[in-house]
């Protein structure tokens, strides 16, 4: 088993992917004023009985149905609030093995994100003491279309599933 998606669902992943892209440019970027043209001139009308054809934009946006994005704000935590998970990155590699011998904790959960070979991923550890309970490694792709940051918050998240 090759472990790969039908043809077509790789193509429909890939132009619902590109068109997530599209509709979420920010506005400085060069092609947003026309994707927002093509966006609302679909909303605007239907081209059903129109001189005029869709565009390979008009229809990516009606086979998908992306509406306009919305902004979240971001949740402020209270400074009163207390949780009973501690985190802490350590000054240096020797500082952070010095910190690991002194911990008391029964169980202390490791996370990092990298770029390697113009690869980006996460990773995170597991540990009981000084033994190594469980590992997990996940690679993002390219450098060319991920950041070290996303790196950072995939192997945080896969810290949180260890647990």
């Amino acid at each position: 088993h090759a472990n790969m998606l039908p043809f077509q669902h790789n193509l429909k992943n890939q132009c619902h992917h590109a068109t997530l892209g599209m509709a979420t440019l920010q506005p400085t970027h060069s092609l947003h004023k026309g994707i927002a043209t093509a966006y609302h001139c679909l909303a605007e009308r239907n081209f059903e009985g129109n001189k005029r054809h869709p565009s390979p934009i008009h229809k990516t946006f009606n086979e998908f149905k992306i509406n306009s994005t919305e902004t979240i704000q971001s949740v402020r935590h209270l400074s009163e609030l207390t949780t009973d998970v501690e985190t802490h990155i350590a000054e240096t590699k020797e500082r952070a093995y010095k910190e690991d011998e002194m911990a008391r904790e029964e169980l202390r959960a490791y996370s990092d994100g990298s770029m390697i070979d113009g690869g980006v991923g996460g990773a995170a550890v597991l540990m009981k003491g000084k033994e190594k309970i469980r590992e997990r490694r996940f690679y993002l792709g390219s450098a060319d279309k991920y950041t070290v940051y996303e790196g950072e918050v995939v192997g945080m998240i896969l810290a949180v599933k260890l647990l």
